[in-house]
């Protein structure tokens, strides 16, 4: 599915990531965890075309797509929900699905559209009400939503639990779980150690822009001197 060799990116002249290489199968729930500043999140803007690579390789499903445009990439099959509930507040909640649908025909934003609205009933109930006024654990939902709408068969999620209450923290990993547990693969940036690697199959942890460790998610949950080491306490974000 997609397998990553020797990844090199970054800002200007700062190195965010340096030789990270990793790989999800099909299938795979994989959760990339580290401290904030990790480089976790510019990993997943170098794979989605929202930062251009300096060096490396990124190939989905055997196919070089290296530094493709994003939108070429939506059309290629990788999805990537940004950090931070990114709503256009003033459209409904319907209107925000529509726009995850642009590489699809009529007949298939259609269906897709039922199919996001049944997965999500309380967006359904909520399907004509403006995406700025719902809760942030709503919000969090409709990002998911708009971005299957694209039907991707590569989710990249950048810290879906970033500023939800505990609660709804633990309603949004509900959704992952239901989403890995249905074939959707996924790749899962996340702070929240605990709560990532226990809807994961596998876990690689990142520390100054560079992979540290990797392993199943049970064995990372186990290594409680890495988890420390690297993570933070156990169940911080």
């Amino acid at each position: 599915m997609l397998r990553v060799d020797g990844l090199r990116a970054g800002y200007g002249r700062i190195t965010g990531v340096d030789d990270v290489s990793l790989v999800v199968r099909p299938g795979e729930l994989v959760a990339m965890l580290g401290p904030n500043g990790a480089g976790k999140s510019t990993v997943l803007r170098a794979l989605s075309g929202m930062i251009t690579p300096w060096a490396g390789k990124v190939l989905l499903d055997g196919r070089d797509v290296t530094g493709m445009r994003s939108d070429l990439l939506v059309r290629a099959g990788m999805v990537h929900v940004v950090e931070g509930r990114r709503v256009l507040p003033r459209l409904t909640v319907e209107e925000n699905l529509r726009l995850g649908a642009f590489t699809r025909r009529a007949a298939e934003a259609a269906t897709a559209m039922e199919e996001v609205l049944t997965r999500f009933p309380r967006l359904a109930d909520r399907r004509t009400q403006k995406a700025g006024t719902l809760s942030g654990g709503e919000q969090q939902m409709l990002v998911i939503g708009r971005a299957l709408m694209a039907r991707p068969r590569l989710l990249l999620l950048d810290e879906p639990s970033l500023g939800l209450s505990p609660l709804l923290v633990s309603e949004v990993f509900e959704l992952i779980r239901g989403l890995a547990a249905e074939g959707q693969t996924v790749l899962l940036v996340e702070q929240n150690v605990v709560q990532g690697l226990r809807v994961a199959d596998r876990g690689y942890v990142l520390a100054a822009g560079r992979v540290t460790g990797e392993g199943s998610a049970a064995e990372l949950l186990a290594d409680t001197a890495l988890v420390r080491s690297y993570l933070g306490s156990e169940g911080s974000s």
